[in-house]
């Protein structure tokens, strides 16, 4: 996993630890939501709740993006990115290696060709960089499974952090672009959600955390044993703080665990990704072309345009997140 490691990340670091179909084998992080090593500490925060940090590696990546602006949002995560929550740490379990593409080139040296998938929720930066920087490691992977852009497809949303824009592609649309010509090339399948179907099929308020604390959920958490009611309890203090705040709030980042998880809850359409990188009112805005309109037939790109059963969305996310 890629991430920078605010509310929605975290969320979605649960529901992939959660996961009997996936393994975790190793997470990077990226300036974004918060520094990319206030990112990194809120992994291990994460991981250590859930008793996982001495059993995955976790690398503080890029601190800059390829474009010039740096944009952050404490504003929405909080000043440390978890909102007001409070986790223990230990600092000395933060990979201390300084290049990021030999750190994922010794993480896959112990798999299979096509076995691993990478899953990014947030700026491409990293992933940009490994594509310039070690081409034959990221050719390696299976499918990268990516949160960004707005396509105005399963509604008409374009942006969050401005009319235009998604946050993650505004943060660094060259590394974005970046990464889309390089699945239009062929060579590499991605998987895209926008914040035009995130935004549409799941929303969260009062009534999911009520949902969360419900009878079905507690029933479901003592099937499953030990600490039975640990994870619906780290959620709903997660997300506590965008609420009280703001009233409602999105998880757009667990849509790129489904995406590898679940793909038939999904319909996609392949076509051209392009990233606005010139300066304006358009800057980080994401444009979808579609299949026919002059589009590479080797080209890779799969964006989501609609979840097939929002009733099966939701039953798969309580399903990670109730045990």
């Amino acid at each position: 996993m890629d991430v920078d490691t605010g509310l929605d990340d975290a969320v979605a670091i649960i529901m992939a630890l959660q996961s009997p179909e996936i393994e975790i084998i190793g997470i990077t992080t990226v300036s974004g939501n918060v520094t990319a090593r206030a990112a990194a500490l809120n992994t291990l925060r994460i991981l250590r709740v859930m008793d996982k940090d001495s059993k995955i590696p976790v690398l503080n990546g890029a601190s800059r993006p390829l474009s010039k602006k740096i944009v952050h949002a404490e504003d929405i995560h909080g000043k440390k990115g978890l909102g007001n929550i409070r986790l223990q740490y230990d600092r000395t379990l933060l990979q201390k290696r300084v290049v990021f593409s030999d750190f994922i080139s010794e993480t896959l040296a112990n798999y299979r060709k096509g076995e691993v998938a990478l899953v990014a929720t947030g700026p491409l930066t990293n992933v940009a960089r490994l594509i310039l920087e070690a081409p034959n490691t990221i050719n390696s992977l299976s499918k990268i499974c990516i949160m960004g852009g707005a396509y105005g497809l399963a509604s008409k949303i374009y942006g969050n952090i401005t009319n235009y824009a998604e946050f993650n592609f505004y943060c660094d649309p060259k590394a974005a672009q970046i990464v889309m010509d390089h699945a239009y090339s062929g060579i590499i399948e991605l998987n895209v959600v926008g914040l035009d179907v995130t935004d549409k099929y799941l929303r969260i308020d009062e009534g999911f955390i009520s949902r969360l604390s419900s009878r079905q959920c507690k029933r479901r958490t003592r099937e499953h044993g030990y600490n039975s009611e640990k994870v619906p309890a780290i959620v709903k203090s997660l997300l506590r703080y965008p609420l009280t705040k703001f009233g409602k709030f999105d998880l757009p980042d667990v849509f790129a665990v489904a995406m590898l998880e679940r793909p038939d809850v999904f319909r996609f359409t392949r076509g051209k990704v392009e990233v606005i990188q010139d300066d304006g009112i358009n800057y980080g805005h994401s444009r979808f072309v579609k299949g026919s309109q002059g589009i590479n037939e080797d080209n890779k790109t799969f964006v989501a345009t609609e979840v097939t059963s929002e009733k099966v969305f939701h039953s798969y996310v309580f399903s990670r997140l109730c045990k």
